[in-house]
């Protein structure tokens, strides 16, 4: 015990090269968690600290954005492959000893690039964002690139910093507080595109980006224009709020119509229910409109509720998803960030006799998260039973309660089986994780969900 004692090499006395090495082998947000395993990690953190010799009121100006420009350069070719943090600062008026911190910089070593600004008061402003087919020096190597809080005021950096983006291949933008217009003109070389939490967003322009793959939008429903994107796979449009839509003037139904147009050759879709609820009330229904998602493969379909509108209207959708073979369902709880906006106008029936003329033929997996069956079972029962009715080859189905960490799969007990469950009560067994439940369809079917295990991962 004493020799193991000896031999054990203390976290604290880990030479730093050997530090720099262990997380340069992980990815950059999972490295920057090391910062609270001891003090020596935590020095591996410890910034560059750089500070012009500016005020802010020439923060704007073309040479300072040049300036800045060869200091992100300098850092993002200094220590290639480990990760490094860069603190900028600037002098504050009137003061020779005063700064203030304008941005921070992270680079990672995967050729990637983490920038947030510190600056109060934004105002509203627009950012065109258009990637260089030439060469720069500046920034030529540098493939991920996320902004996080731009600003009016970092404008002509910005200009400067994407002028040189010739090889990027990520770019995200994360809350942004004044921005409301993006228009981006990306180069071939550009597959994913993030736009997060800009709550004062408006509209966002994507246009010549024919390699883009991944489109990603999260924050309040806006108008949202994707052109010459004939690469597109997998889009996320996770609209987390109802800001956008207390004026329904704001928007036509014409809009988002022609936004999914735009996406009916992805194979990956997360959407909201209530969008597509919010363009029934308009009148437009699914049948109506000129194209299907034929290339679909993988549908999210999340809403704060399920009623027998919104299932009607997600059954609907499923009509003009031909290939699809994966379906999530998500059902958010009270509290959720991800509220659902009151729709106060009537919106069209829709047909029952629509559900029979299609069928999902490839449509394998169906995957029903946080309905909780105790109150839901009727609702739950009419979902499952008019999904298995199309769904001809399906071969996983399961409903997943997280609040009890427990996961029910779900199969259709044919009738010649009905004479061996007790047909006198809709439950057979309370729900426990260790039992089955029996939820009648009719008196000549029922569906039968079985706990598949109590640590199913969330």
């Amino acid at each position: 015990m004493a020799e193991n004692k000896e031999n054990c090499v203390s976290i604290e006395n880990i030479p730093y090269e050997i530090l720099y090495q262990i997380i340069s082998l992980i990815p950059l947000k999972e490295a920057v968690r090391t910062i609270i395993l001891s003090s020596s990690w935590k020095h591996i953190w410890e910034p560059i600290q750089v500070c012009l010799n500016i005020n802010s009121d020439q923060m704007t100006t073309q040479e300072s954005s040049q300036q800045m420009s060869k200091i992100i350069s300098s850092f993002l070719n200094t220590y290639a492959n480990t990760y490094q943090i860069l603190s900028l600062s600037f002098l504050e008026p009137n003061s020779l000893t005063e700064e203030t911190l304008f941005m921070k910089a992270i680079k990672g070593v995967d050729k990637e690039l983490y920038i947030s600004f510190h600056v109060e008061n934004p105002k509203d402003f627009r950012l065109s964002i258009e990637l260089p087919l030439c060469k720069n020096d500046y920034f030529f190597s540098l493939k991920t690139l996320h902004l996080r809080s731009i600003t009016t005021m970092v404008e002509s950096f910005l200009s400067v910093l994407f002028s040189g983006c010739v090889n990027l291949e990520t770019l995200s933008l994360e809350k942004c507080k004044g921005l409301q217009d993006v228009d981006l003109k990306a180069h071939d070389f550009l597959h994913n595109f993030m736009i997060l939490d800009c709550e004062n967003m408006q509209n966002v322009h994507v246009s010549s980006a024919r390699n883009l793959k991944t489109f990603l939008y999260q924050g309040t429903l806006v108008k949202i224009k994707l052109k010459e994107v004939t690469k597109l796979c997998n889009v996320t449009l996770n609209l987390k709020g109802t800001t956008a839509l207390s004026d329904c003037n704001e928007f036509a139904c014409e809009d988002i119509a022609s936004l999914l147009a735009s996406l009916k050759d992805v194979e990956v879709l997360t959407l909201n229910g209530w969008l597509l609820e919010w363009l029934c009330t308009r009148g437009i229904t699914f049948d109506e409109l000129e194209f299907k998602f034929d290339k679909l493969k993988e549908l999210s379909w999340a809403d704060c509720c399920m009623n027998t509108q919104k299932r009607d209207l997600l059954v609907s959708f499923l009509s003009i998803t031909p290939s699809l073979e994966n379906l999530f369902i998500k059902i958010y709880e009270e509290g959720s960030t991800m509220p659902c906006p009151c729709l106060h106008q009537s919106w069209p029936q829709v047909s029952h006799n629509n559900f029979n003329n299609f069928q999902l033929k490839h449509l394998k997996t169906v995957k029903i998260f946080k309905f909780k069956i105790e109150e839901d079972d009727q609702m739950l029962v009419s979902l499952i039973d008019l999904l298995l009715k199309r769904a001809i080859a399906i071969k996983d189905m399961s409903v997943i309660e997280p609040a009890e960490k427990l996961a029910w799969r779900v199969s259709k007990i044919p009738q010649s089986h009905l004479k061996k469950i007790k047909s006198t009560s809709t439950r057979i067994c309370s729900s426990s994780k260790s039992s089955n439940l029996q939820l009648f369809l009719s008196k000549e079917c029922c569906l039968q969900l079985a706990a598949v295990h109590a640590n199913y991962k969330f």
